[in-house]
């Protein structure tokens, strides 16, 4: 698959703006931001995943991220700042054909914790959702120890559903349904 390179400050590519942000879908050229992303154990700490062994495994990742939004118009997008065009993580949706439904995620570098960066970008992957996709539903999955993440998911107005799992491990289920 072969996805073409534009310019990283390029907010032409955008798919979804905030006041702050640009969110834009994965591209090959990503392979390395995602690479560095995962490779912070804070990070993936509640995520059930590791750091990729190599490249190429960041590569197949990010190919796979491409083909789902070339797909189902949806997918993790690249969160990008504004003003500088730098990468400060991903969020979006992820489509699950299995069982007909889109969950909520997101991934920020360390640095930008605490930023709202999350609870902005996540509101804008719900309006599009809801309103450009007509989606009836959202669903995330968080570890009980990440106390952040429910945090910022109940603000976004999800709600509990049970237990879950990530990874085979232990989770909370939320949702969020179209109003």
């Amino acid at each position: 698959m072969t996805w073409p390179d534009i310019d990283e400050t390029d907010a032409g590519d955008a798919i979804l703006s905030t006041e702050r942000l640009n969110l834009r879908p994965h591209r090959l050229s990503d392979a390395p931001f995602m690479m560095q992303l995962n490779s912070d154990p804070e990070v993936v700490r509640y995520t059930g995943n590791a750091a990729f062994a190599d490249e190429a495994e960041a590569r197949a990742v990010v190919e796979r991220l491409a083909k789902q939004y070339a797909t189902w118009r949806m997918g993790r997008f690249v969160v990008l700042d504004r003003r500088t065009g730098e990468k400060l993580g991903w969020c979006g949706l992820r489509w699950w054909e299995e069982t007909e439904v889109a969950d909520l995620g997101y991934r920020f570098f360390r640095k930008h914790w605490g930023a709202g960066y999350a609870t902005e970008s996540s509101r804008a992957c719900i309006r599009y959702a809801f309103e450009d996709l007509g989606l009836p539903r959202l669903i995330a999955t968080v570890m009980p120890e990440n106390a952040a993440s429910i945090r910022v998911l109940e603000k976004l107005g999800f709600h509990r559903t049970g237990p879950a799992s990530i990874e085979g491990m232990p989770a909370l289920g939320f949702e969020l349904r179209r109003a």
